[in-house]
């Protein structure tokens, strides 16, 4: 019990010194990794394993060159892992996230694309209705309309 308390205390004490480090490591990795996904349009190991990289290289590059490039190979084995992890999520649920914004931006287009048609049609039948009605007396127009 002693033990326990003894490794809440340290928890507690020196525990915010690792979560920034932890939140700031996970925040790099996300943002390089999902920005090579939205630039290349596709999710792929490589995507994780350069944000592995990356990341790895910034948190090491204070240790000189040797630091910069066990970051590199740190971040290589962690990033390929958990990039497969991933990928095996999105596997499992049916949609990648890749397929699910493509579909959705194409039933966007649609959608509008039908609306357009839409407006153009109407503008052409009130067109019609227009040079039918030049002739007519007003009283026969506003009857129509």
């Amino acid at each position: 019990q002693s033990a326990h308390r003894a490794g809440l205390r340290s928890f507690i004490r020196y525990g915010w010194r690792w979560s920034w480090r932890v939140a700031a490591f996970a925040t790099v990795f996300n943002v390089v990794s999902t920005g090579l996904a939205a630039y290349r349009d596709k999710t792929t190991i490589s995507n994780f394993a350069a944000a592995g990289a990356f990341t790895g290289a910034l948190f090491r590059m204070h240790l000189g060159l040797q630091g910069l490039v066990g970051g590199i190979m740190f971040g290589t084995a962690f990033g390929v892992p958990a990039g497969g992890l991933l990928m095996a999520m999105y596997g499992l649920a049916g949609e990648t996230l890749q397929e699910k914004r493509s579909r959705e931006r194409r039933e966007l287009y649609e959608q509008k694309l039908a609306e357009w048609q839409s407006r153009l049609s109407m503008t052409e039948i009130l067109g019609q209705t227009e040079s039918n009605a030049q002739g007519r007396p007003e009283m026969e127009r506003a009857r129509e309309l």
